[in-house]
């Protein structure tokens, strides 16, 4: 399947850098908890948010001079920790974020995103 033509010429480009196809946004939930990744390839970097019922709870920013991070907090009876690492030589970063709630206990996800 070939190229469209261009269906947003409506649209100006002079002013953008190619390097905005180098960036991503992901997020992973459990119940009401998200953890939220703005991730660059060029330079590489990640910026993460934790949130419990929308609620910003905590984040940061991984790149080469800080690679790794954890925080956590709670809002309500919900308690969440989030633990990031960024591969830099590899292009990846690992999380693992947990969720405790009363009576139903905790869990966790952990996974790796590719830059």
């Amino acid at each position: 399947m070939g190229a469209s033509p261009d269906l947003l010429a409506h649209i100006r480009t002079n002013q953008l850098d190619k390097d905005i196809f180098n960036a991503s946004r992901h997020s992973v939930a459990i119940g009401p908890v998200t953890l939220e990744f703005r991730v660059s390839a060029n330079p590489v970097s990640a910026t993460v948010e934790l949130y419990i019922a929308n609620r910003l709870i905590g984040g940061g920013t991984l790149n080469h001079a800080h690679p790794s991070a954890k925080f956590g907090g709670a809002v309500d009876k919900l308690k969440s920790e989030a633990d990031l690492t960024l591969d830099i030589p590899g292009k990846k970063l690992d999380f693992r974020f947990t969720v405790c709630a009363p009576v139903v206990g905790c869990t966790s996800r952990s996974g790796t995103l590719g830059l």
